[in-house]
């Protein structure tokens, strides 16, 4: 009985303990487990009623990890290292003891340590593997499973392509034997009836991932990209071999980011919380947030603590090693951020920062809490508790004790339930333009061949484009001149870490491009290479590497797939032999197979297949269509959602750069997002800074009902504290009743102190307010245009009246080569300057560290690189000055549509 989360009482485990065992220090038990019971003994007296087992309470490792374990415990209890609290354990021994300590403790009992090794000789049990337990789907025909989704999916067939459907009905008919064979229709069936309730209430979706391979899939309305138009590899998601170990193909299932808990209730509406999870998982420190924690533990001030993990590195890989000597592999936290000349004004060999980093590396992944997993709900046909414990998650779903990989294992059905950001954003569009009485499909943009569309995204203006909006997207799109939608897929894809290095982006550059010729490494890898010009790219070139080359089956080439992607060097080895010995009967030299192996293996990490980079690339295009058309509704809804790649500076700016001004909150037009004005959008009350959600929803409900016609009115219909009062006076919120803001303020203060609580105190004002209509007869100032901003930027984390670079009229701008006007100096040493909007450390291929910095002046927007020797001397800079001077080389991309710009110095920028 787990003594840390209180015992079951008899009546809960009657009937349930035949075959269990009880180790328990509660003798009342011992009634229920005949024979099975044993005396827990932590100590060194314990009932001899019964027989005893050594079970002393273990919290760490070794001795030497007892002060690790004090400032968990600090953690948990959120106190300092030597505060006292009820629920810390002080003093004791609570290692694991060795066998010579556990030996001496039991000396005058060695029977309870021999009980120990009984007990666990009398554990036999077998977890109850085997095939998934699909949720009974009864069709609404009453005709088996099998014959309603072939009656779908031939309907679908025909709806799909009209006369052209006998044509690709052998491959839905091939897809369909393979499901029958194995038995998953309900599967399939079960998908499709929950998203037939989606679909209902108006929730939109798109399956990416292998799942959009499937002609059966696109039949059924699951996908909505054509894998016959896209030829994609419906084996990669169907294959008997894969499917005959229990192993479900994959339906990954993007909605959008707000609608994902409501997909999440409607699926449990749907089959009872007695058949449905969330799939569990753990929580765990990351070395950032660890620090934090255990510096607050040592008494270091927040202050101090920002000053380190606002300059964290976001990711600890290998290759973060000293320049001043040898590596020493990178693995250890403090050297890696010393490695970083950013924290070279950081104490990191100072107590108590060398204390909290050590333990920060030590507390780097491991678990924190149990929590639900972001996207895997798992379904079955028998109560789930047969299959699964499950803990109630803080959301109150019923979650799994079982990881994502073990719930499939013991036959629980998963279903990946994904939420992003471009799917609401592209929703929002289409919602403020049907409230014009503007309706778009924007299915019927296939296919997608617009020249304007393709014209903004090959020349970069894809930012807040979700997919393709981020630095290394734009600027590849720039150096491949893309201009369709298969170009688009093939690109979604090689920038990917598995797929891209720098060799082979630029020989797709160049090949797409007609710049290199197309090569293939063996005639017959010509048809599954030819849209990506001979390189490999997709995860399903592996696959087709195996099978068109060397012969495999496709459910080892699928083995080799997952291998390569989790780096499983044994299975990996296996098929290497495999793939040897069967190239070698189909007549290949051992150099030819030597050289197409390395290209399989060589495509090693996280990669996209084709069919997830085709559901992208379409989302992207469309995406791209509407900021094209209507580029104030498209950034609007893009503020409003926030899931951006960058910071939302970035997209006000991106505003400013289509032509786009900013309004002010207002009171009277509340939002809840952000809302097209004419030419203009205005930024909701919502967004400010300090509000309370309480305020919020008054606020909104009551404006609802009709018009706020004065400050007061205001004031006695929402009641905000003084504090948020203030808040919305300062960002302009009040403007519209056209008094000074000084009239507004001191009208706020006279509501206050005549119908607000008395503050704490119990005291007035020193000042009292005059009357309504009187201002104090004292010398009063309006705030400058830069207050205002500053307010502004304060409170809503961007300027709204203005362009942001405003706030930075100090520096000398005019002094500097403008960022529209950087491509008239290709080949040329220049000097810029701009704001720092985005900045990613990242590996060069010698591991040393270098850095990507986006930069924004009153023109436009660049990115610019530091190289590992200049990042090395100018990075401290590029932290210290929010507004940065560059000094940089302007070098041209290969097709002459773009150019990059490497950074030689970085510093203070000029004042004025």
């Amino acid at each position: 009985m787990n003594q840390q989360r209180g015992f079951y009482g008899r009546k809960e485990l009657h009937g349930l303990t035949d075959g269990l065992i009880a180790v328990s220090g509660d003798v009342r038990l011992a009634e229920l487990f005949p024979g099975r019971f044993y005396n827990l003994v932590t100590g060194p007296i314990a009932s001899t009623t019964f027989p005893g087992a050594a079970c002393p309470a273990i919290r760490y490792a070794t001795r030497e990890d007892r002060r690790k374990f004090d400032i968990v415990q600090s953690i948990r209890t959120l106190t300092l290292l030597n505060e006292e609290h009820p629920e810390k354990r002080r003093g004791g021994k609570f290692h694991f003891r060795t066998p010579t300590e556990m030996a001496a403790a039991c000396w005058e009992h060695p029977e309870w340590l021999r009980h120990t090794t009984e007990i666990a000789e009398r554990c036999n049990f077998i977890p109850p593997f085997g095939k998934p337990q699909f949720p009974a789907f009864t069709p609404p025909n009453g005709s088996p499973a099998r014959e309603y989704l072939r009656h779908l999916v031939l309907e679908g067939l025909n709806r799909r392509y009209g006369a052209r459907a006998g044509q690709f009905r052998p491959q839905a008919m091939e897809e369909l034997g393979i499901i029958a064979d194995v038995g998953y229709e309900e599967y399939f069936l079960i998908t499709w009836d929950f998203l037939q309730d989606c679909k209902q209430r108006g929730i939109e979706w798109i399956t990416r991932g292998s799942a959009a391979d499937s002609l059966v899939c696109y039949c059924l309305g699951i996908s909505g990209v054509c894998p016959i138009r896209f030829d994609l590899y419906f084996r990669r998601f169907l294959n008997k071999e894969r499917m005959a170990l229990n192993k479900l193909p994959d339906i990954d299932i993007d909605f959008a980011h707000d609608e994902k808990d409501n997909v999440v209730k409607l699926i449990f509406e749907k089959y009872g919380r007695e058949h449905c999870a969330a799939v569990g998982g753990f929580s765990t420190f990351q070395a950032r947030s660890a620090f934090a924690e255990v510096a607050k533990v040592l008494g270091v001030a927040e202050r101090e603590v920002r000053k380190f993990t606002d300059h964290f590195p976001w990711s600890f890989g290998g290759g973060w090693v000293p320049a001043e000597h040898a590596p020493s592999g990178g693995s250890r936290l403090i050297e890696m951020l010393r490695a970083s000349p950013e924290n070279q004004d950081l104490p990191l060999d100072e107590e108590p920062y060398r204390t909290a980093l050590q333990m920060a590396e030590f507390l780097d992944g491991v678990p924190r809490y149990p929590k639900m997993h972001p996207c895997g709900v798992v379904l079955s046909r028998q109560p789930m508790h047969e299959l699964t414990p499950t803990f109630i998650a803080n959301k109150g779903y019923p979650t799994t004790h079982f990881d994502m990989d073990a719930v499939e294992t013991v036959g629980l059905v998963k279903m990946d339930i994904l939420a992003q950001g471009g799917l609401a954003a592209m929703r929002d569009v289409k919602q403020s333009l049907g409230a014009r009485g503007i309706e778009i499909d924007l299915e019927r943009l296939e296919p997608w061949n617009d020249p304007q569309v393709w014209k903004m995204i090959a020349s970069g203006g894809a930012r807040a484009v979700h997919h393709i909006e981020s630095p290394a997207m734009t600027s590849l799109c720039r150096m491949s001149n893309v201009h369709e939608i298969d170009g688009l897929v093939a690109i979604v894809s090689v920038i990917r870490p598995g797929a891209a290095n720098e060799g082979k982006k630029q020989s797709f550059i160049r090949r797409y491009q007609g710049m290199e010729p197309v090569t293939y490494p063996d005639p017959s890898l010509e048809s599954c290479l030819r849209s990506t010009y001979g390189l490999v790219v997709y995860e399903e070139h592996i696959l087709q590497l195996c099978e068109a080359f060397a012969g495999l089956d496709p459910g080892r080439a699928d083995v080799l797939r997952r291998a390569l992607n989790k780096q499983t060097h044994p299975v990996i080895e296996t098929i290497c032999g495999e793939f040897f010995q069967s190239a070698l009967s189909r007549g290949h030299s051992p150099e030819k197979i030597a050289e197409v192996w390395g290209l399989a293996t060589g495509f090693a990490g996280y990669a996209f297949c084709k069919a997830h980079s085709t559901a992208y690339g379409v989302e992207a295009y469309q995406s791209a269509w509407l900021k094209k058309y209507y580029p104030v509704e498209f950034m609007a809804a893009v503020l409003s959602n926030g899931k951006g790649f960058y910071h939302p500076i970035v997209y006000v700016l991106e505003c400013h750069r289509l032509g786009i001004t900013l309004l002010p909150p207002s009171i009277n037009h509340p939002g809840p997002l952000f809302q097209p004005v004419g030419k203009s959008i205005r930024v909701p009350i919502r967004y400010i800074k300090g509000l309370t959600e309480r305020t919020n929803e008054r606020l909104l409900a009551e404006r609802s009902w009709e018009p706020f016609a004065s400050l007061g009115e205001f004031f006695q219909r929402v009641s905000p504290t003084p504090e948020e009062m203030e808040s919305l006076l300062r960002v302009g919120a009040f403007d519209e009743f056209n008094k000074t803001r000084t009239a507004l303020f001191w009208e706020c203060q006279f509501l206050q102190r005549s119908f607000g609580k008395a503050d704490a105190g119990g005291q007035g004002l020193l000042l009292p307010p005059p009357g309504m209509n009187r201002l104090p007869e004292v010398p009063l100032r309006e705030p400058t245009r830069r207050e205002r901003l500053e307010a502004e930027n304060e409170l809503l984390g961007f300027p709204a009246s203005a362009h942001p670079l405003e706030l930075h009229d100090n520096i000398a701008w005019d002094t500097y080569c403008p960022v529209s006007r950087l491509g008239e100096h290709i080949g040329e040493q220049v000097v810029t300057c701009g704001l720092v909007v985005e900045q990613r450390t990242h590996h060069q291929f010698t591991g040393e560290p270098m850095k990507f910095i986006s930069l924004a002046d009153w023109t436009g927007m660049v990115e610019t690189e530091l190289f590992a020797d200049t990042y090395r001397s100018y990075g401290l800079a590029t932290v210290r000055y929010p507004v940065l001077e560059i000094t940089a080389m302007v070098e041209p991309f290969e097709n002459g549509r773009g150019f990059s710009l490497r950074a030689l110095r970085a510093g203070r920028p000029r004042g004025r």
